[in-house]
């Protein structure tokens, strides 16, 4: 299988930060804002309350910087599916089953599935992180730690774990509303009993875990198109079994390309711009039109399961995250549709010219996915909306 540049498009850190601070004054932003600790640490959402079409799938957009922490937290109703785009994290977890921690080094275009219910965090390692979390409902709900901490009477603990109630109660003292990104304002990053640092904790160094599931994927490891300079990698349920609700691809896109037109039987699709402009165009088959949407980093549109729709980059480059929820990515590509289908059945049905038809079609001799083929191109043509 041939393999790419792990990092074809970079996404500058510079042009993060950019994004943030423009964010705080869009009232686009605004609205899907979920969480702001400062101008660094900030999650916006796409969830049903944006998207009122979004059917069992939604999406968080995180940012933070080193020393801050996605706070434990679970989601009783959604599995996540996190995928790095800057900076280096480790992602966290209690496996409720074989009763153990799980904790993931994670690095750009990786991947760490969380199943739905687990108890999970996330630590920023580099000065700025960029994490996209895909979630399998299209409401998500959370249960923060900081809520369970401080919501807990302390003579339960006592009585659970024989813990001192008036210790427990000073000790948890510092949590007097949910932090969601931590630590909180009110206390320092460094102080504790013993002197120690945050630095001291134990960082993940380990991707596997005998008799654990495998939640972990670097999605070089699966290139399931190449043309030229655009890619698609994938992650499905064949590569993280757990994984039947959710799955990514990852897509690359350099001017003059084309995802082919196609459609997904089996899944609705989110589009999460991370670099470049694309136009997305859909064509609904209820009103018969063709909507184009065109795209810019942070942004994100919906396509329903079955409808027929196809990608354009407007930039040089484009790097694209497109989310199902499914744990398969099943496409029908136009190009199997014009090649397979016999022409005397477009002549039967159209009254198109059946040889015609089947001499103009002929370069198309396999599966595309991002087109044109690589053979010379006959025809140039601007393919932008």
């Amino acid at each position: 299988m041939a393999t790419a540049p792990r990092r074809t498009f970079p996404v500058k850190k510079t042009k993060s930060r950019e994004k943030r601070n423009s964010a705080s004054s869009n009232p686009y932003y605004e609205y899907s804002l979920l969480f702001r600790k400062d101008a660094d640490n900030v999650i916006y959402q796409v969830t049903s309350d944006q998207l009122p079409i979004l059917n069992r799938i939604g999406l968080d957009d995180l940012f933070m910087t080193k020393r801050h922490i996605r706070e434990p937290h679970w989601h009783p109703n959604a599995a996540e599916l996190d995928y790095v785009v800057a900076g280096e994290v480790d992602i966290s977890m209690v496996d409720p089953i074989r009763h153990r921690l799980l904790a993931y080094h994670v690095t750009p275009g990786e991947v760490v599935f969380i199943p739905i219910n687990w108890w999970h965090w996330i630590t920023a390692l580099s000065d700025e992180v960029h994490v996209v979390q895909v979630f399998s409902h299209a409401k998500r709900q959370i249960i923060e730690g900081s809520d369970v901490l401080r919501k807990t009477p302390a003579k339960i603990f006592q009585s659970a774990y024989d813990v001192n109630a008036k210790q427990f109660t000073s000790l948890l003292s510092p949590i007097t509303e949910t932090v969601v990104i931590g630590p909180p304002d009110s206390v320092a990053l460094i102080n504790t009993s013993d002197g120690s640092t945050s630095e001291n904790i134990p960082r993940a160094t380990h991707r596997t875990y005998p008799g654990s599931p495998n939640l972990f994927f670097d999605l070089q490891r699966n290139l399931t198109a190449r043309r030229d300079h655009s890619y698609l990698y994938e992650v499905t349920g064949a590569q993280i079994p757990m994984m039947q609700v959710l799955s990514l691809g990852d897509l690359y896109l350099t001017r003059g390309h084309v995802r082919e037109p196609h459609w997904h039987p089996n899944a609705d699709e989110l589009d999460y711009i991370v670099s470049g402009e694309v136009t997305v165009s859909i064509l609904d088959p209820q009103t018969l039109r063709v909507t184009n949407n065109r795209l810019k980093p942070g942004q994100v549109t919906f396509i329903p399961k079955g409808w027929f729709h196809w990608i354009v980059p407007d930039t040089e480059d484009a790097h694209l995250l497109v989310c199902f929820n499914d744990g398969k990515i099943e496409s029908v590509e136009g190009s199997d549709v014009l090649r397979l289908t016999p022409p005397e059945v477009f002549q039967q049905a159209y009254d198109i010219h059946a040889r015609q038809f089947a001499k103009e079609t002929a370069p198309i001799a396999e599966p595309l996915t991002i087109g044109p083929p690589s053979k010379p191109a006959r025809y140039k043509i601007d393919i932008h909306p």
